[in-house]
């Protein structure tokens, strides 16, 4: 039952703890074989998919590793956005290295304009002008003289000025002249915007006739981007009918939102700020002349842009908080990226309408349990992202991880000996509470290692200076627990660590802080006749949790199926955690809680030198509890603050065993005697050791027993109860 010190030895003692570690090459995602083997499958298939598990188990890392090691693929498109009109621009994909001759042939058919104009002052085209002209010039004196004629017969003279016609005579001209002449100047600005319109369509055509042929190439060298030499080409058309060519085209010239070569690899991209601007591309805005414009060229990629072709990385929690959960499940549901609008309090901008580039790339989002959950409530969640990528967040103790474990942690400068790299696999190993286990938060052990290395006096990292690096860790986390181990000396917490005391025991809990600290909880009972059964002053007062409810009533389930003999229960007994003031939850205070309840109502005795944890069933089997290791430690630095007087220890159930990573201190304490460690797996041997009674006549269950017989006759008004004898 008393734990030998051999049996508490777990530590790792290397045969020369001064030598340097051997170079072992690093292997990705050891340990983690399940991840990997769910990330190959989402690559076989193009899926999405979640990367899943604590933080700091190096889960980005290893995805951007592991995709950077695929095989080469079809390298990224280039990716364009082509103005259809001065409102309205296409997002087009061409394969890689075409786009930039595309623009190159765009720049080139907007530079026609200069063409045309030296085509349009040729003499073929002057010809023909001067022709069209002159029809109409003939037209405008017919109309001249005929008015003239008419003028002339009524004394009046037709005269031709800068602002129009008017006639000139003796006296007023006569109504039916008047109305001639407005007829005649109607007629005059018909025939003016006849021929405006005329020559306008003059141009057209034999622009139109220029280009036909540069369009039909343009066509033929880039097919899917017809609909932009259409436009392009109406615009030049468009400019020759107005006779008026601009010298800035920028607005429609093909933006190149981003380019790849060849040979370029798939991107492997990472967001770290996924807000819906950066994640799907913005269209900016500049001032001239006191307004906002913008065009295609304005257009900025997103994060869905960069990563075309290749694989997207998002943190899952930063694309919840950032709200562009919404954003990024519609492109990947429409295969299709829009552009974000931002709304904005200023002035209404007219916008540009750019049309949705096509999505093609994998995505990967990474993140602990909790932002998933919140995820899984969509259905979109699930329909787009089936591949869970799960991270153990621990790994097997074993001489391959310790090897591993030197080859990462060097692989990132820190040149260890091989006693430091022990101090590292041990830390690991106490931080999960498990001897066959080690904790998978690698990036914790980098951090430990770079302090360790800046402790260091010489280049190499050494045992003394991780263990220095270690208690140095503590130390910052220490305070509350310092004022803690005052108070006791100081009498503020009231504890007995001596001796032996009735319905009282010494339970443990730990504090949810990181490290945890292990403290001791001073259990009371008290028991009478009554027919309540068990009740929890701590739950009462509503400071317990649902889990430690049901341990409560376990109690009551033990109770009457070890004492079923004496028939209905007629106990009340109260328990409560003395001196707490706060939440209690768990179930791992049930042996001691039960310990309490059988000594009250029994009139036995308990140890206070021992503390006690460990859950229990309602067949008396004790269970594992979690947290073992800190509250051992911890009852061990109350005693010691008060004075250790050798027979002082704690009793844990015999299933944590492989749980307990002692610190070396508590350890030396175990072996010269002055601490003692118990394990037990009965609710019975934890009654020995903490009462001494065996078991049979007037054992402890019989003490128990006899009281609930007396209990029993005082509720059906038999008889006074006897005073319980200690």
């Amino acid at each position: 039952m008393r734990l030998p010190p051999d049996l508490l030895e777990w530590q790792t003692f290397p045969q020369d703890p001064e030598a340097p570690v051997s170079e072992w090459p690093s292997e990705s995602f050891y340990g983690q074989e399940r991840a990997r083997e769910a990330l190959e499958a989402a690559l076989r298939t193009g899926g999405h998919g979640y990367l899943v598990g604590p933080s700091g188990l190096g889960k980005k890392a290893a995805l951007f590793d592991f995709l950077k090691r695929q095989p080469p693929r079809t390298p990224p498109p280039d990716q364009l956005y082509l103005p259809l009109s001065a409102f309205e621009a296409l997002g087009m994909k061409l394969p890689a290295g075409q786009g930039r001759g595309l623009q190159r042939a765009a720049s080139s058919f907007l530079a026609e304009r200069q063409l045309l104009a030296a085509y349009l002052r040729q003499m073929p085209f002057l010809q023909e002008k001067y022709r069209l002209e002159a029809q109409f010039n003939a037209q405008q004196r017919t109309l001249l003289e005929r008015l003239a004629e008419e003028a002339k017969a009524q004394g009046f003279t037709l005269q031709q000025t800068e602002e129009g016609i008017r006639l000139s005579g003796p006296q007023e001209p006569s109504p039916d002249l008047k109305a001639r002449l407005e007829e005649t100047a109607l007629a005059l600005m018909s025939l003016a915007h006849q021929a405006t319109e005329a020559l306008g369509r003059l141009r057209y055509e034999w622009a139109a006739q220029y280009l036909e042929p540069r369009l039909r190439t343009l066509g033929e060298q880039y097919p899917a981007a017809r609909p932009y030499w259409e436009a392009l080409y109406r615009q030049l058309l468009a400019w020759s009918e107005a006779g008026e060519y601009p010298q800035d085209v920028t607005p429609w010239q093909a933006h190149l939102l981003l380019g790849a070569t060849p040979q370029d690899p798939p991107p492997v991209v990472y967001e770290p700020l996924p807000t819906p601007a950066r994640l799907c591309g913005r269209l900016e805005y500049r001032s001239v002349e006191g307004r906002l414009i913008t065009y295609a060229g304005l257009i900025r990629p997103g994060a869905l842009h960069k990563a075309q072709g290749g694989f997207l990385v998002l943190d899952a929690i930063q694309v919840w908080q950032q709200g562009s959960w919404p954003y990024l499940k519609r492109a990947l549901k429409n295969g299709e990226v829009e552009l974000f609008r931002e709304e904005s309090g200023g002035p209404k901008v007219q916008g540009l309408e750019a049309l949705p580039m096509p999505l093609q790339t994998q995505v990967f989002l990474v993140g602990p349990h909790e932002v998933f959950h919140l995820m899984e409530h969509d259905d979109d969640f699930a329909e787009l992202f089936r591949f869970r990528v799960e991270f153990s967040p621990v790994l097997e103790a074993n001489p391959r991880t310790l090897r591993f474990l030197g080859s990462f942690v060097q692989s990132y400068g820190y040149t260890l000996t091989q006693g430091a790299l022990a101090a590292l696999y041990d830390y690991a190993r106490r931080s999960v509470e498990h001897r066959q286990l080690l904790d998978g938060r690698l990036e914790e052990l980098l951090t430990l290692a770079r302090e360790a290395k800046a402790l260091s006096q010489n280049p190499l990292v050494t045992r003394e200076a991780v263990l220095q690096a270690i208690d140095l860790r503590d130390a910052r986390s220490a305070l509350s627990e310092e004022f803690f181990l005052r108070e006791v000396r100081e009498g503020t917490w009231n504890f007995q660590l001596q001796g032996k005391a009735l319905g009282q025991v010494n339970g443990l809990v730990v504090l949810e802080t990181d490290p945890p600290w292990g403290r001791p909880v001073r259990i009371t009972a008290r028991a009478s006749a009554g027919r309540e059964g068990v009740v929890s002053i701590d739950r009462e007062a509503g400071l317990t949790g649902q889990v430690f409810h049901k341990a409560a009533l376990t109690l009551e389930g033990y109770l009457r199926g070890h004492y079923a003999e004496v028939g209905a229960l007629a106990v009340t007994v109260s328990v409560v955690f003395e001196q707490n003031y706060g939440h209690i939850e768990g179930d791992s205070a049930g042996l001691a809680e039960l310990l309490a309840v059988l000594s009250a109502i029994g009139g036995f005795s308990l140890r206070q030198d021992l503390a006690v944890t460990g859950a229990v069933d309602q067949l008396g089997n004790v269970l594992a509890v979690g947290g073992v290791t800190p509250k051992v430690e911890g009852f061990y630095r109350i005693c010691q603050a008060v004075g250790l007087t050798g027979s002082q220890g704690v009793v844990l159930p015999k299933a944590n065993l492989i749980n307990l990573t002692l610190s070396e201190e508590v350890l030396q304490a175990v072996k010269a005697g002055q601490f003692h460690i118990y394990a037990v797996s009965q609710v019975d041997e934890a009654l020995e050791l903490f009462t001494g009674l065996k078991k049979g006549f007037r054992g402890a269950h019989e003490r128990v027993r006899a009281a609930l017989e007396e209990f029993q006759k005082l509720e059906d008004g038999e008889e006074e109860p006897e005073e319980p004898k200690p």
